[in-house]
């Protein structure tokens, strides 16, 4: 049986944990304007800075977050079988048979381009979908210069 295992890079691990703490440090640094401005409502601005915190908070948990809980405790991002295709979520690796993944013989990934550059996409039958970074169900993803080898 062919076995083939893809890791998450250490370093990669390490710049996401650095970049949600500072994220979380600047929520915190921000913090104290947001409660004034919630209080103190009166124009808005302070509505438009209300709503960007809102979002700087999901992104930095949703993002920075979802990448620390894949590396964490596993450390594999994929391990290609003859048979069937393990691939890392939340929840612990997914076991996808050959046959789930959708336009391929073999179990490999595809890379797309533009803003998503690096980002690996495994399309799969909807019942093998995986909870993504936002909650919703979604094609098995990360990005691949994330992965050693």
């Amino acid at each position: 049986m062919n076995n083939e295992n893809f890791t998450f890079k250490l370093s990669t691990l390490i710049l996401n944990i650095l970049l949600f703490i500072g994220g979380v440090w600047l929520i915190n640094a921000l913090w104290q304007d947001l409660v004034d401005s919630v209080v103190n409502f009166n124009e808005l601005s302070d509505f438009y800075f209300i709503v960007f915190v809102a979002c700087l908070i999901w992104i930095v948990l949703c993002e920075f977050g979802y990448q620390i809980m894949l590396f964490f405790p596993r450390g594999r991002a994929l391990e290609l079988n003859s048979d069937s295709l393990k691939v890392c979520t939340v929840f612990g690796m997914k076991t996808i048979p050959k046959k789930a993944v959708r336009g391929c013989k073999n179990p490999v990934h595809r890379a797309t381009g533009g803003l998503k550059a690096g980002l690996v996409i495994i399309s799969v039958a909807p019942e093998y979908r995986v909870m993504g970074p936002y909650g919703f169900k979604i094609n098995p993803q990360f990005y691949g210069s994330s992965v050693a080898g």
